[in-house]
């Protein structure tokens, strides 16, 4: 058992507009999060004869939070608690799931609603499943109880008060005017600027023709490609160094995701002290300001912190 980190950039969520009702069966329970729950739970009940359906765990209160989860159907989500530290759970009937966008951006959605309703969520690595012991001395929720809330609890309940205090945001840095960038690419790379002029002249020579000095379209073309290309990616670099110095003494810590698309320089994860939320705003604000209109800086949270702490459960009892 340990605590991991990941960098894997997440999925923005769009909550489901009519999520449809479940089938109500599955003795596993797959895991989202860890999150603060002071609230005693509920009695569990021994799994029905296989003929008769199980009953079902979303009774109205704060311990549900409905028809949300991972799998066919949305089946309910709820909290399994134990001593302070919760687990958010659903039935599922299921051992493994694909790491598809659909199931990712379920696992994300469920993560976000718990911390819609105030609680502060340590992630669980997703695809995690509690199932019942293959010698049947227990059962999935006491399974889950045993080997993690319970042997865990001291560790669990110092990570929820450290990261009861801090956000993860998520920071963009776009260029507004990617005309004006590619000049500067040009005029600031000699070699670049140079096998442009050929090309330009090389367009120009009659066909048949040749000089000396020419560069033909067909070769020089995917050279000249490859070269901006490469002139941008270190561009990126150095925008995205002088965004993160920017933020430096401001943030716990930042995780560098992908970007997409060639106005994107940079995408961050950041934490945050909540209490530095306005600081961190204010020098976000001063760099896109500084750069009079060609950069704009965009971000979004708070999120769930998955950058930055992942739970990861090992069944080896």
């Amino acid at each position: 058992m340990s605590i991991a980190t990941t960098t894997e950039p997440r999925q923005a969520v769009e909550p489901s507009d009519q999520p449809q009702r479940a089938e109500n069966v599955g003795s596993r329970r797959y895991m989202y999060c860890i999150i603060d729950c002071d609230e005693p739970t509920g009695p569990r009940t021994p799994h029905p004869p296989a003929d008769q359906p199980e009953a079902s765990d979303a009774s109205p209160g704060p311990l549900s939070f409905g028809p949300i989860g991972i799998g066919s159907g949305h089946p309910d989500v709820f909290v399994i608690a134990h001593q302070g530290v919760g687990a958010v759970v659903s039935r599922t009937s299921s051992e493994k799931f694909q790491v598809s966008r659909e199931n990712t951006i379920v696992h994300q959605r469920v993560m976000e609603a718990a911390m819609a309703r105030g609680h502060t969520v340590l992630p669980v690595r997703f695809g995690t499943v509690a199932e019942d012991k293959p010698d049947g001395s227990a059962d999935a929720e006491n399974r889950l109880v045993n080997h993690v809330l319970a042997a865990r609890v001291d560790e669990l309940s110092g990570l929820l008060a450290t990261y009861s205090t801090r956000d993860e945001l998520g920071v963009k840095g776009l260029w507004t005017d990617m005309k004006a960038v590619f000049g500067e690419i040009i005029d600031s790379n000699e070699d670049i600027r140079s096998l442009r002029d050929k090309l330009l002249a090389g367009s120009r020579v009659r066909p048949g023709a040749r000089r000396r000095g020419h560069v033909s379209i067909m070769d020089g073309k995917p050279r000249l490609g490859e070269m901006v290309k490469n002139a941008l990616e270190a561009k990126k670099v150095a925008a995205e160094k002088e965004l993160a110095g920017c933020l430096s003494g401001t943030v716990v810590d930042v995780r560098t995701n992908k970007t997409f698309g060639d106005p994107m320089f940079t995408n961050l994860a950041v934490l945050v002290e909540k209490s530095r939320t306005p600081e961190l705003d204010a020098r976000l604000s001063a760099f896109e300001a500084k750069r009079a209109g060609r950069v704009k800086i965009k971000y979004v949270g708070p999120v769930p912190p998955s950058n930055f702490i992942e739970v990861v459960i090992r069944w080896d009892d």
